[in-house]
């Protein structure tokens, strides 16, 4: 998958403490495929479930669930404006108001 992260989101990112992890998962009760990620959580780093896996870029790391790349055709740049991280490609935006919880 191309994951890439702007500037403006790796400065956000970065203030995550190196033994915590970003959990990207899907809200399964929504019916719009491409905006069911809502919030991005912080929580600690742990092995995958037997549904998700492990993505690193950079010097994050996101554990997501196993169709994830699917979802977003294999193509994915996590943003941050006006206090929101916006996830979005080269051909469309997805979501351009997903927050951040640490749990």
């Amino acid at each position: 998958m191309k994951l890439e992260i702007t500037q403006t989101a790796k400065k956000k990112l970065n203030e995550i403490p190196e033994h915590k992890i970003i959990q990207l998962s899907f809200d399964k009760g929504s019916c719009d495929i491409v905006n069911n990620i809502y919030e991005m959580k912080v929580v600690e780093q742990r092995e995958p479930a037997s549904y998700e896996k492990i993505i690193r870029t950079e010097n994050l790391m996101f554990i997501v669930d196993d169709d994830f790349e699917e979802t977003y055709d294999h193509d994915l740049t996590i943003d941050f404006r006006n206090n929101f991280f916006v996830f979005k490609n080269k051909n469309q935006t997805f979501n351009n108001r997903i927050g951040l919880r640490y749990s």
